[in-house]
């Protein structure tokens, strides 16, 4: 896959090793959060990808302080609820790793299914509640489908751009301003590094 940002290129893994290739050559992509939602992801990319249900053993979908979506950590005793997605093309992994906060890492994670895939993972461990799919019915999920479609329609015309430069997103980094930087504006969060035993670079 050829790599659309730093964070990619810096991805990290735990004991799981290298990411398993999806139908399309690219990896595949383990989520958790919105990214469950088949009518968030087809706002994002006009399609829902194949993919299969599955959890990450050892992760834990938790929950972000004045956020609507959440930060997958490690937790011994959890096992993530989600899906992998298993044909994505290297245009929807630019869109989706665009749209993402900046904030996530990118790790390896091993899957209930023995496979391997990228997910977006948050550096700050110490998140004690637990987020679910529920929390984002009714006005909260239709206010947030919203937002995927702004972001969306900024993003498709800055594509269009002749000659286009990067853009300053709101915290003063190079690239497009995301729905999740909107969000975490309201209520700016801390990360801490990464334990670095946890994971190897690859």
């Amino acid at each position: 896959m050829p790599l659309t940002s730093d964070r990619l290129s810096r991805v990290s893994s735990t004991s799981c090793g290298r990411p398993d290739r999806g139908s399309a050559g690219t990896p595949e992509l383990f989520v958790y959060g919105t990214l469950v939602l088949d009518v968030v992801v087809a706002t994002l990319m006009d399609r829902v990808p194949s993919s299969e249900v599955t959890s990450a053993p050892g992760w834990r979908a938790a929950r972000l302080p004045g956020l609507p979506y959440p930060g997958l950590v490690a937790d011994d005793a959890a096992d993530a609820p989600g899906r992998v997605y298993t044909d994505l093309s290297d245009d929807e992994w630019a869109i989706l790793d665009a749209f993402e906060n900046p904030t996530y890492d990118v790790a390896v994670v091993e899957l209930r299914s023995g496979r391997c895939g990228l997910a977006y993972v948050w550096p700050d461990e110490s998140l004690p509640a637990t987020w679910t799919v529920e929390s984002l019915a009714g006005e909260g999920l239709q206010s947030y489908l919203e937002r995927c479609a702004s972001w969306r329609t900024r993003h498709d015309g800055h594509q269009r751009r002749p000659n286009r430069g990067p853009l300053t997103s709101a915290h003063g980094r190079r690239g497009l301003t995301t729905a999740h930087d909107r969000d975490r504006d309201a209520q700016p969060l801390t990360s801490t590094d990464v334990p670095r035993g946890r994971r190897q670079r690859i």
